[in-house]
């Protein structure tokens, strides 16, 4: 009794923190919106979203791998804990064979991760600087230094991201999400300090060198013992292989993934390249408020998904059906709530007569928009609870609904700007997507 109290104060505090970040970005976005507003003019707001978009591409090196390395990392602490709960007092678990052979496979996999995306890190930052120079080459706004200095910056936190995923999926459910929360609100006082002296775009590179800075800090200094711990567990060869229980799982990930990004993150940079810096600014600043409101949805899923991972690995699955249910209820009735009140407060912007609503896109595009962010969020938590289970991701469904739903974007948006993105967008998502990825889904449940 103790230990599930205890358990769930602890799920509590993770879900504070998530809860926490998240409403710390719709609190902080408003502020860091006017500065925005203040400091920059109309096509260096396009060009600072559009550098965000390019630093985005980060996802086509990370290739869905993250949330493999939560659920591998769950399933084998589980087993672990399971070990040393079943371990008499007298006896040293350590020794026991099965807790050796789940501590080889846990080092193996923090090598391998690492390994991974040392090399991912390198290719982003090359891909990533030609991309960005490629996409803003047009542009008269000074953007070469501040995308030069970012990009090696972000690339260390690619570098670091397996260390997160995998002190999450361990247990470390609560630091990591205190962590995050210190890391958002570092990162918005860091570029209001940069915006409100006049750094402009370099703002984003101070931001994200704090960020880095702190993902050093916690990799190295503050759970250095964890990883030390698993390095110096066994020197005994485990059967964990990338090739058989990592690959097999990601590459069906990664292409979810790199075709998702396609489909959804690069809105801002394609009325920037088609249409011009000016045309995309008001797309990137209704953006920045949409996606911090998706954001906070999604973190009520992602700090239960360790957890639902936890469950299925002990083998108590209606325990893990029934929270996922109820998280699936509540994070979708977050959203379709907060994106209603965004669209009512974009339609008021005209009377306030501040000229506000020239910074943003139209009340009815922001509707449109909203209607393929729930979309998505549904399909997305359908896919997380596959994954809980360690099973192959609705791979057919996933990749048909992003690809058309890119088709639809960078098509639309090609010829009609901004409109014809949203409209793209949602069409597909609500339409494609969704309805193929349910019907997946619900298969995958009886089964």
């Amino acid at each position: 009794m103790l230990r599930e109290i205890r358990d769930r104060l602890q799920l509590d505090w993770t879900l504070a923190f998530a809860i926490g970040g998240r409403f710390w970005q719709a609190l902080s976005g408003p502020i860091t919106i006017l500065l925005l507003i203040k400091t920059l003019t109309l096509s260096e707001q396009g060009v600072y979203y559009g550098i965000v978009g390019v630093i985005g591409i980060q996802a086509y090196f990370e290739l869905g791998l993250l949330n493999v390395l939560v659920s591998h990392s769950s399933h084998e602490t589980a087993a672990m804990g399971k070990i040393e709960n079943d371990s008499a007092e007298s006896e040293d678990y350590e020794s026991n064979p099965a807790w050796i052979a789940s501590a080889a496979r846990m080092r193996d996999l923090i090598g391998s991760s690492f390994r991974w995306f040392s090399a991912a890190s390198i290719l982003f930052a090359a891909s990533a600087i030609g991309f960005g120079w490629y996409t803003l080459v047009d542009s008269t706004v000074a953007w070469q230094g501040p995308l030069v200095t970012l990009v090696p910056i972000a690339a260390i936190s690619v570098w670091l991201a397996p260390a997160l995923s995998i002190l999450e999926g361990a247990g470390f459910r609560e630091f990591i999400y205190r962590f995050r929360l210190v890391q958002m609100i570092a990162g918005s006082l860091v570029v209001w300090a940069a915006l409100a002296s006049g750094m402009g775009l370099w703002a984003l590179v101070v931001a994200s060198a704090v960020q880095s800075i702190l993902a050093i800090y916690i990799t190295f200094i503050a759970k250095a013992d964890f990883f030390r711990r698993f390095r110096d567990a066994t020197n005994e060869a485990s059967k964990f292989a990338w090739k058989q229980d990592v690959l097999p799982m990601q590459w069906r990930l990664a292409l979810i993934a790199v075709a998702f990004h396609f489909a959804t993150q690069f809105f801002t940079v394609i009325v920037l390249k088609f249409h011009g810096d000016a045309k995309a600014a008001p797309l990137g600043m209704t953006l920045a408020v949409t996606t911090p409101i998706q954001m906070l949805a999604l973190a009520w899923v992602q700090t239960q998904y360790p957890v639902v991972s936890a469950h299925h690995g002990a083998g108590d699955r209606e325990q893990a059906g029934t929270m996922w249910r109820r998280t699936a209820l509540v994070s979708t009735s977050l959203l379709i709530t907060a994106l209603l009140a965004l669209v009512a407060g974009i339609a008021c912007l005209p009377f306030l007569e501040m000229g506000l609503e020239k910074r943003f896109i139209s009340w009815w595009q922001v509707g449109v928009l909203s209607l393929g962010c729930v979309a998505s969020h549904l399909a997305s938590v359908q896919g997380f609870y596959v994954l809980s289970q360690r099973a192959q991701p609705l791979f057919r469904a996933s990749l048909i609904g992003a690809i058309s739903t890119g088709v639809a974007v960078w098509i639309s948006g090609y010829y009609y700007s901004t409109s014809g993105v949203v409209l793209g967008y949602a069409a597909t998502m609500c339409l494609v997507l969704l309805p193929v990825h349910t019907l997946a889904y619900m298969q995958f449940r009886k089964t």
